[in-house]
């Protein structure tokens, strides 16, 4: 294999591997902002199962902006499952379901960030290569 196709296959590993990094940290933000969510819920779910049934207080309906309600019921909640599926359960099964899912979620950042940091080494290597190879170009008359 000549130095230019060398170069031409070295670049394309490389292009790819940037990519498929690009990939990982999307979905990392993703895992990030879902693990954020989970927490805001538990968070909520705990102080809303404390007050009086009755008791008016603010209804977060989204964009940073919340309508005045009552609470009909503290002790039940509804949690989404995935696929557009919900469950009516207990607070302490909703905060159970939730803790156990931002658990997975978070062994799932792990592995992202563990497979980011391969890539990561992939980069360095292939950008490596390719310098040589580029020497090599260089020094050929």
């Amino acid at each position: 294999m000549t130095s230019e196709q060398e170069m031409r296959v070295l670049l394309g590993q490389l292009q790819q591997s940037e990519a498929e990094a690009r990939a990982y940290e999307q979905q990392m933000e993703l895992v990030s902002f879902t693990i954020s969510e989970i927490d805001n819920a538990v968070a909520t779910v705990e102080a809303l199962s404390k007050p009086d049934v009755g008791k008016e207080t603010l209804i977060t309906i989204g964009a940073n902006s919340f309508v005045y309600g009552t609470i009909p019921q503290t002790n039940r909640v509804i949690i989404g499952l995935g696929a557009n599926v919900s469950a009516e359960v207990d607070v302490a099964d909703a905060v159970s379901y939730l803790t156990e899912r931002k658990k997975k979620l978070t062994e799932m950042q792990g592995q992202f960030t563990a497979r980011l940091n391969q890539i990561g080494s992939q980069i360095y290597s292939l950008q490596s290569q390719l310098q040589t190879v580029q020497s090599q170009l260089q020094a050929e008359p």
